[in-house]
């Protein structure tokens, strides 16, 4: 069975990877909001979920499991108690010898209304399981989707109603925004111990799976700052499609491969008379890492 604060625990990680919340650090669009309101939605992942679903524990037919299994504790420990532990074996079976005494007749009361019923933590985690396998069959890599299943238990009903051909898709009732890219910041430490962060300050994303322009990823060269107190180099940059003339500048192959090129060239000369940024960005030029 598994452990309930470890079913607890998976099902808060998906649901912050749901509200994204390793793209904290960005602030337009979409992801303004969610940080606006990213504390709301923090409480209750870490707060009021969990209070919820123990409340609901506590009341109906729930309760009435949990009940009978801790009384059924209850009255296993009385036999054990009062008749010894030879009056039990490993599945909990009450000795033949030992059914018409007070503490096995209780026992036995117990054990049949517990029959089929599980404890508060078992019902707990199973809660959670169900939610963490709901929510991620629509969730995978940053997108929502509709998994399919497969099982040789269950068996689906869809709407029928006498056609001789009934079409049906797995994600019929669903309408959503779909977004075409995943984005974040990141964060170089070079070896002179200077931080080169690279902050994304705009992104121009299709909306509804509608393919346009190619979009690349663009410095913004006005925009670089370099902080000589904790020796940060930021360098801001741009997720859109290509104006006219970048597309001449750039030519129709390996566009991203030549805006890099450029990049490589122009950056530095906005900090020429930063001698540790300098070396920061020729250490990252030749650390091999890939900024596509």
């Amino acid at each position: 069975m598994r452990d309930t604060n470890s079913s607890v625990e998976k099902f808060q990680q998906l649901l912050r990877e749901l509200f994204q919340f390793d793209c904290a650090d960005l602030d337009f669009g979409i992801y303004r909001i969610m940080n606006h309101k990213r504390q709301v939605i923090e409480r209750f992942i870490a707060e009021d979920l969990p209070k919820a679903i123990a409340e609901e524990l506590q009341s109906g037919a729930l309760a009435e499991q949990g009940q009978a299994q801790q009384t059924l504790a209850a009255a296993r420990q009385k036999v054990l108690d009062a008749l010894g532990n030879d009056a039990l074996d490993a599945d909990g079976n009450l000795a033949e010898t030992y059914r018409n005494t007070p503490a096995g007749k209780a026992y036995l009361e117990a054990q049949a209304k517990a029959q089929g019923s599980r404890s508060t933590k078992a019902l707990e985690a199973a809660i959670y399981n169900h939610l963490y396998t709901f929510f991620s069959r629509y969730w995978q890599d940053g997108d929502f989707i509709s998994k399919r299943r497969y099982s040789k238990k269950e068996r689906y009903a869809i709407p029928y109603n006498g056609e001789e051909v009934t079409l049906y898709w797995a994600n019929h009732d669903q309408y959503y925004v779909k977004t075409g890219e995943y984005f974040t910041d990141y964060t170089y430490q070079a070896p002179n111990g200077v931080t080169v962060h690279f902050k994304l300050q705009q992104a121009d994303v299709e909306q509804n799976n509608v393919k346009g322009e190619k979009r690349f990823f663009l410095p913004v060269l006005d925009g670089i700052a370099w902080d000589e107190k904790t020796s940060t180099l930021t360098i801001p940059f741009q997720f859109r499609p290509l104006t006219e003339q970048e597309n001449i500048a750039y030519g129709q192959k390996n566009q991203q491969e030549a805006i890099l090129a450029k990049a490589l060239e122009d950056i530095p000369k906005r900090v020429k008379e930063r001698v540790k940024a300098i070396e920061a960005l020729a250490a990252l030029a030749t650390s091999g890492l890939d900024l596509t």
